[in-house]
């Protein structure tokens, strides 16, 4: 086997909307795909589509380890037993009591999203420190991090729910194609969304941020944003230190670091 074969390794991020899998060399994502989430997937048709999404053979039995974080219970038996079947080895499950030892400030740990852990996991992985990670997807979280801590964070309805629930509730709104209107007034009911949607969430990141940082000192924290609409706000706040649209994945990816260079010093 090639040594550009040696360290492959899978991420699968269940989320409500999608499921994401990034397929690594080591710390490198090379491929990356995005599936719908469906409840009611059974073994076998994840197992046939992990089959799929491998480029050969040679890919799939290059793939020594895999790890997975999901916020879908019902399905989380289903991708274990797919990963296991696929590739031979059961997956890391990221969750409030396998995440590297990070200390959980939270009062119910378990009520934590496994992708807002694999969150912070992804920022230590980029070399931050503390701050804040804020996730722009199905909600729109805040999620506050110390180099050992998770100190809890924020929960909003996320961009395209409220686009959507606003096109579900009114008869004269619909849904319309988000992007950047440089402007504070909307001369049309779709650019009125486009700014209340955009705009209004950047507002609010702004807001939540200085109220974050006024509760919790911090020195030079960092903020990354991440998620499908990530870019398209990234650039417009100066409260956004950085975009990484892979955070999640680079997280749930980092987990399977901790545990070999643990598994390393215990030999």
């Amino acid at each position: 086997m090639s040594k550009a074969l040696q360290d492959l390794r899978l991420a699968v991020d269940i989320g409500n909307t999608n499921t994401v899998i990034g397929l690594f060399d080591g710390s490198e994502i090379r491929h990356r795909w995005r599936l719908a989430t469906r409840k009611d997937t059974t073994v076998d048709e994840l197992a046939i589509s992990l089959h799929g999404l491998m480029r050969s053979d040679k890919e799939r039995d290059g793939i020594r380890a895999s790890a997975m974080a999901s916020v879908v219970p019902a399905l989380d038996d289903s991708w274990v037993r797919a990963l296991e079947e696929v590739f031979g080895k059961a997956p890391q499950v990221l969750d409030f009591s396998n995440c590297l030892g990070l200390r959980l400030d939270y009062e119910i740990p378990r009520q934590i999203g496994a992708d807002r852990l694999a969150n912070v996991l992804g920022a230590h992985a980029l070399g931050h420190r503390q701050g804040v990670v804020i996730d722009l997807g199905t909600a729109t979280t805040y999620d506050v991090f110390t180099d050992d801590a998770y100190l809890g964070g924020i929960i909003c309805p996320g961009i395209q729910s409220s686009l959507r629930s606003l096109a579900q509730s009114a008869a004269k709104l619909s849904e319309v194609e988000l992007r950047w209107i440089d402007k504070a007034i909307g001369k049309t009911t779709d650019d009125a969304l486009r700014i209340g949607m955009l705009q209004g969430t950047l507002g609010q990141v702004e807001y939540l941020l200085k109220a974050i940082f006024a509760e919790k000192d911090m020195r030079k924290p960092s903020v990354i944003a991440t998620g499908g609409l990530a870019p398209l706000l990234g650039g417009r706040s100066k409260a956004i230190h950085a975009v990484e649209p892979d955070l999640t994945l680079i997280g749930i990816n980092h987990l399977l670091d901790g545990k070999e260079k643990k598994r390393k010093k215990t030999k």
